[in-house]
């Protein structure tokens, strides 16, 4: 019986930890949302046991804040998963759109090396880094970038193509 009293106490305050690092982001503990596609490479998943990772809950997060553009918040969170989880490549692919967003575009060239660093040939960080590159004013750079993407997405690299053509960075850019 106290064994059964600890195991929901202890219940009740892990529900409550997760609630207050929820409420940390302005939501509720229910349903964080969708997280737009795998893991990349990287982590960020479940522990094995269906439980989503505190990495996986931050990344959700993140991409909440993304789509209302609240990119501050969006970069908290996905650098509370990438701080997390290191090896979540899809959350530093993130980090690097949303600081991009916010022309700190120093960081965003690093989010993005480090996804590179972890999965090479991860179109999304090569389009994105492409896009940063032309935002830069360095038009070669971006051209680079769409050669690469080329050979893993074509349907990406030609909407990076479009975007340095207009000189537009955000041309096609749907997050």
């Amino acid at each position: 019986m106290r064994q059964m009293r600890y195991a929901l106490a202890s219940g009740i305050v892990i529900a409550s930890l997760a609630a207050l690092g929820a409420a940390a982001f302005g939501h509720d503990s229910g349903g964080m949302g969708g997280g737009g596609g795998g893991t990349g490479g990287g982590g960020g998943g479940s522990d094995g046991q269906g439980q989503i990772s505190p990495a996986r809950v931050y990344f959700n997060q993140g991409a909440e804040f993304s789509k209302k553009k609240s990119w501050h918040l969006a970069i908290q969170a996905y650098a509370q998963a990438v701080r997390l989880d290191p090896k979540f490549t899809e959350a530093w692919n993130n980090l690097g759109s949303c600081y991009r967003r916010v022309k700190d575009y120093d960081k965003s060239f690093d989010a993005y090396k480090h996804a590179l660093d972890l999965k090479p040939d991860y179109p999304n960080a090569h389009e994105y880094m492409g896009r940063t590159y032309l935002a830069t004013g360095n038009k070669d750079a971006a051209m680079r970038e769409y050669e690469i993407l080329k050979r893993l997405d074509a349907k990406m690299a030609e909407e990076l193509l479009k975007a340095i053509q207009a000189n537009d960075a955000d041309l096609g850019d749907t997050d």
